[in-house]
């Protein structure tokens, strides 16, 4: 074996310039595919933190009919003892905090104008425990008092409300009994999510104030902040499996099902990066098969006097095959190293993309190091250069040796 791996490594290396030529190109292609998807498993990764530290948190927690049916007034399939699943959730490992919180529409009025809020009425304290925090563009974050009627108002909202920090708002909305209440809110701060529908519809209240407003104990859902996303589903099972058999069943849901857009966009981005991965494959099959039926033409003469000292067609069918898998092992090793070197070169550029549809603000791009992928990609290449071999090995091991020897 080890005169044949050294007599491999000497045919590859015969014509350097035609090696350095496929493995320019298979190291190219190695290169361009970490690339592209170290940055798509940025945008994977960025994505899901931003969707879990905007609010969404790791797991929520309702009333099993909330996803079943519609409610016919507000907060109807609401939790009432929030305080005692609470309690459940905190005890279950892996748990950083929980947070209750309240979804309701209602309008607000500035007294000369009426429009139509998204509110989200929540408590200041649980929501920093778990490190949720408000993007606050001016004024300032919630006081320390929860009872007090403060508001943090949408950018957009407050634009078309007139209105700036320490102004005033008068809110809206149909309580649980069905009546129509309003609470006076003093505007503490503005704050931005990056997405102009959203900011032009979006306040946020304490949950002391929005029970006032809402004229009930319930709240709509417990939001669930873990210690580490990679523990989402062994928490969901544990937490799931602690409030089975309560009174009124609950329904536990993790942040993917909540954000199905992530789904769709990390189906999007594979669907892409396997299409690369296609077009870079067919690159170095079609570069590797000329290379090395080139190489089995120039060497016929060789094979024929091998063939005729004894040696096994097997063997020189193995050669071909194990010259295939050197290759494309140099190229798989140069791409990585390649491809890292790019990958930290564009990470300290500081370069600024552009805003994602939908959204106001740009990312920096940042391409992440995915040692998995580095595997895969190196492994897919030496199995193509192998494939990609097959057939000059074939034709080289059933070579005639009369036809060979007389090979000009």
């Amino acid at each position: 074996m080890r005169t044949l791996i050294s007599l491999a490594c000497r045919n590859i290396f015969r014509n350097r310039r035609r090696t350095l030529m496929t493995l320019l190109v298979v190291s190219g292609g190695v290169a361009a595919l970490l690339v592209a998807g170290g940055f798509f498993f940025y945008i994977f990764w960025g994505f899901r933190e931003v969707t879990i530290r905007n609010g969404v948190g790791h797991l929520q927690i309702y009333d099993a009919q909330f996803f079943q049916r519609d409610e016919t007034r507000p907060l109807e399939l609401g939790l009432e003892d929030y305080r005692d699943i609470e309690r459940t959730a905190e005890a279950t490992p892996h748990v950083r905090g929980v947070a209750p919180r309240i979804e309701f529409f209602g309008l607000v009025s500035n007294g000369r104008k009426s429009g139509a809020y998204m509110a989200t009425a929540l408590l200041p304290a649980a929501e920093k425990k778990m490190g949720f925090a408000p993007n606050i563009v001016a004024g300032h974050d919630f006081g320390p008092d929860p009872a007090a009627h403060e508001a943090l108002v949408g950018a957009g909202l407050a634009r078309s409300m007139n209105v700036q920090p320490g102004g005033g708002l008068t809110l809206l909305a149909v309580t649980a009994d069905g009546a129509l209440n309003g609470i006076d809110v003093e505007v503490a701060g503005l704050i931005a999510t990056g997405i102009k529908e959203f900011d032009d519809r979006i306040l946020q209240l304490t949950l002391p104030s929005a029970q006032h407003l809402l004229q009930t104990e319930r709240v709509t859902k417990l939001v669930v902040g873990l210690d580490n996303t990679d523990n989402t589903a062994a928490a969901k099972a544990l937490l799931a499996a602690r409030l089975a058999g309560r009174g009124r069943p609950l329904a536990v849901r993790d942040w993917m099902e909540l954000s199905p857009m992530y789904k769709q966009m990390t189906m999007m981005f594979g669907g892409i990066l396997g299409f690369m991965a296609l077009i870079v494959f067919f690159m170095v099959v079609m570069s590797s098969a000329n290379t090395l039926m080139m190489a089995m033409f120039e060497r016929m003469r060789e094979i024929g006097a091998m063939l005729a000292m004894g040696t096994p067609r097997r063997w020189v069918l193995s050669l071909f095959v194990l010259e295939g898998v050197i290759t494309g092992a140099l190229g798989a090793g140069l791409g990585v190293l390649l491809g890292n070197g790019v990958a930290a070169l564009l990470n300290h550029a500081g370069i600024e993309m552009p805003p994602p549809p939908g959204n106001v603000r740009g990312f920096p791009l940042h391409i992440q190091h995915v040692p998995e992928l580095m595997i895969v990609v190196s492994f897919l290449v030496i199995a193509t250069l192998a494939v990609a071999s097959v057939m000059p090995a074939i034709r080289a091991s059933r070579i005639k040796i009369v036809e060979a020897l007389a090979h000009v």
